[in-house]
């Protein structure tokens, strides 16, 4: 694998993990109606996410320096659901 797929792969991995995490939040919470709880719930579930990415790079057989690569795709995106969340209007982060 060439070095822009891997950086792809990276990037992909921290926005599955912090969709995945919101996901699994939205899907499981009572509280999905009421925004400040859910952006709660969501800090908790995506500071759990974070945890998994260097696991996740290392499934992909990817070098270790592209961990910041998905924790920055993560941090985006993670961004942009709490946004998204606290103003009724999610936008997709820039790629």
């Amino acid at each position: 694998m060439n070095t822009d797929d891997q950086t792809k792969l990276a990037r992909s991995i921290g926005r599955d993990v912090a969709q995945e995490k919101a996901l699994l939040a939205f899907i499981g919470s009572p509280r999905r109606n009421e925004p400040a709880a859910m952006v709660e719930i969501l800090k908790m579930n995506f500071e759990m996410g974070r945890t998994q990415l260097q696991g996740r790079i290392g499934e992909a057989e990817l070098p270790g320096h592209l961990y910041r690569t998905a924790e920055d795709e993560f941090r985006k995106v993670k961004e942009a659901i709490l946004d998204g969340v606290k103003n009724g209007k999610y936008q997709v982060p820039p790629r």
